[in-house]
């Protein structure tokens, strides 16, 4: 028995003792090991994605719309990453208390919220403010591995 990738639309082997996946499931959205990969992969690529709208657009259009210097760009940055380190101290936490699927949502959903209002900043405090917010989506890493760490095996 061969454990990694099965590309196939056959349910993965389980393990007899953890009754997890032994196999990764790539084309069987069907099977319920399936869509666990398929959504943990999903919304975490969709959070990344997120995530990270903010730097390219940042040292050119965003700072020259705003006015800003390089300092108030770095700070932003710092605020970023700080409010992801919060929200993955915070996560392994609220996954083992609420349940990834759970926590892995809120993040999503919080996450959005600043997205949809990044259009609407006008100064350096707006946009300090979105990108802490904007930052809770880089904590979408924790439970998306707590997730596929329990529907999958180890090996």
């Amino acid at each position: 028995m061969v454990l990694g990738f099965h590309f196939s639309f056959q349910p993965p082997p389980l393990n007899p003792l953890t009754k997890k996946a032994q196999r990764i499931p790539v084309f069987n959205p069907i099977d319920r090991h399936g869509r666990t990969f398929f959504f943990s992969w999903l919304g975490f690529m969709v959070a990344f994605w997120a995530w990270y709208t903010f730097p390219p657009l940042l040292t050119h259009t965003i700072k020259h719309s705003l006015h800003l210097t390089p300092t108030q760009i770095s700070n932003s940055n710092i605020l970023s990453l700080l409010a992801t380190l919060l929200v993955r101290l915070i996560s392994g936490w609220a996954c083992d208390t609420y349940g990834p699927r759970l926590v892995f949502a809120s993040i999503l959903l919080l996450g959005s919220i600043p997205i949809g209002l990044a259009p609407l900043i006008t100064n350096v405090t707006g946009l300090y403010i979105i990108r802490f917010f904007i930052g809770i989506l880089g904590g979408s890493f924790v439970p998306c591995q707590v997730w596929c760490t329990a529907w999958f095996d180890k090996n």
